[in-house]
């Protein structure tokens, strides 16, 4: 299986654009979170929109950025993943979008606690998977979330999610500047960075899990 993943397009359209190879050669795309800049659902259904024309395999969240307007929408399509889980050949996804609380009060934030049930709820119905994905807007405290001011921007519920339970990968952005892969304990989390300014990850799940950080031109 062959995903395409992004975090935090922030309503770019270029990008979407520039990449429209991968996407159709990706058997599905992974969007975890910030979709808009204006926060809206109409913002949100353009970005989409932008995407369908490539593939309609598309498993996403919403970002703290977004109101739950734009939740809602992607639940409307069958695109939302947040406290769902659904496996597709073999491979079980489950997700949580919006973050914990932040200084600056944005869109959609969540407390620990609601965080935490959100997991569990999606992981129980993807948990007897051979692989299971965690698609998360926010990463877990201390892993790919530091900001460029060096405060941690991560989720401590994720973090408490990853230590009991395990998974094949953790998709995640938020934290723009805190792009890049790392394996935590048992779980390879993989912050995309920001789309809006072209950062990607490709991801191939078979025998081995092989996840490559790109970049388009968005030029």
């Amino acid at each position: 299986m062959k995903l395409f993943a992004v975090s935090d397009i922030h309503g770019a359209i270029k990008p979407i654009e520039k990449a429209s190879s991968l996407i159709r050669h990706a058997d599905w795309v992974v969007i975890a979170g910030d979709i808009t800049r204006t926060k809206t659902r109409a913002e949100a259904v353009e970005v989409i929109a932008c995407f369908e024309q490539y593939t309609t395999h598309i498993l996403a969240v919403h970002g703290n950025w977004d109101r739950l307007e734009v939740k809602d929408f992607l639940e409307e399509k069958s695109y939302s993943l947040h406290g769902k889980g659904r496996i597709e050949d073999g491979v079980g996804f489950f997700g949580a979008g919006g973050s914990s609380p932040t200084p600056m009060k944005t869109a959609t934030e969540y407390t620990e606690k609601e965080i935490a049930l959100t997991l569990r709820t999606g992981y129980e119905q993807v948990q007897e998977a051979s692989r299971v994905v965690l698609i998360s807007h926010a990463p877990p405290r201390g892993v790919r979330d530091r900001s460029f001011l060096g405060l941690r921007g991560g989720s401590h519920s994720v973090r408490a999610f990853l230590e009991e339970h395990p998974l094949s990968l953790c998709l995640c952005g938020h934290i723009h500047e805190a792009a890049g892969i790392e394996r935590w304990q048992n779980t390879l989390v993989a912050n995309s960075g920001s789309f809006k300014k072209g950062r990607y990850l490709s991801v191939e799940i078979g025998p081995d899990l092989l996840v490559t950080p790109g970049r388009v031109d968005c030029r």
